[in-house]
């Protein structure tokens, strides 16, 4: 590949590049690495940012799942700013509901609505914003895989077989309307059809008539069946 080739590649598709280039679900990796990135610089430099506290007053915080992974950061600071300004939003719209008649109709199931629907206070985490900064870096890498695959210039990178989980393969699928480059599928059913195999196998094996048939690659065959369809365990 030549030098004015190469330039014309964005930043988007050499952070793939390199991601490809490591184990595991390329994709996954530079989602988790966005968010990261996002908390640090959230939690350094903008926490007391008025736009960023009255988005954090929307949401009433992080999900879940983003919350815990921002404790891990160790910056008790900067959030007890943004959470003090989720606090004393919350307990605005309690304190509102102190007089509301309680309702006629009997108690609903909460598995049968869907999300918020009914709800008079809203669900902490819903709306969170590092999860909007994840899809956003989601979509861009997954249009850069689709391009990259189409064109060739990821080829000699999409090898392994787990270098796109099946999660990102149905997203990116999404996104392009329903297809996929044949380079794509093809990796991914080679991969689906040796892990069958093994899967097989390690079934075999607990068979007691060929309990004593030496394990081969066999052996962590369930753990790389979950890691090849979910990709990355999302912290």
């Amino acid at each position: 590949m030549g030098r004015a080739e190469n330039n014309k590649k964005s930043l988007p598709h050499f952070k793939l590049e390199e991601a490809l280039r490591q184990q595991g679900c390329a994709l996954c990796r530079l989602v988790e690495n966005t968010a990261q990135d996002y908390l640090e610089g959230l939690m350094y430099e903008l926490v007391n940012d008025p736009a960023v506290q009255e988005e954090f007053k929307s949401s009433l915080g992080f999900c879940d799942r983003h919350a815990y992974q921002a404790l891990k950061m160790r910056e008790g600071l900067g959030m007890a700013i943004l959470y003090g300004v989720a606090v004393r939003e919350m307990e605005k719209l309690l304190s509102g509901l102190a007089d509301n008649p309680k309702p006629q109709n009997p108690i609903t199931s909460v598995l049968s609505r869907s999300s918020g629907e009914g709800a008079t206070i809203p669900e902490p985490g819903e709306g969170c914003m590092v999860c909007a900064a994840e899809d956003k870096a989601e979509e861009r890498y997954l249009k850069v895989l689709l391009e990259g695959a189409e064109d060739g210039s990821l080829d000699s990178l999409l090898h392994g077989p787990e270098s796109v989980c099946v999660r990102h393969l149905s997203r990116a699928s999404a996104l392009s309307g329903g297809w996929l480059p044949p380079r794509l599928t093809e990796i991914a059913t080679h991969a689906l059809r040796d892990l069958g195999s093994d899967l097989e196998k390690y079934v075999r094996h607990n068979d007691y008539r060929f309990s004593e048939e030496p394990w081969g690659k066999e052996r962590d065959s369930p753990k790389r069946a979950v890691k090849l369809l979910l990709g990355r365990r999302r912290r």
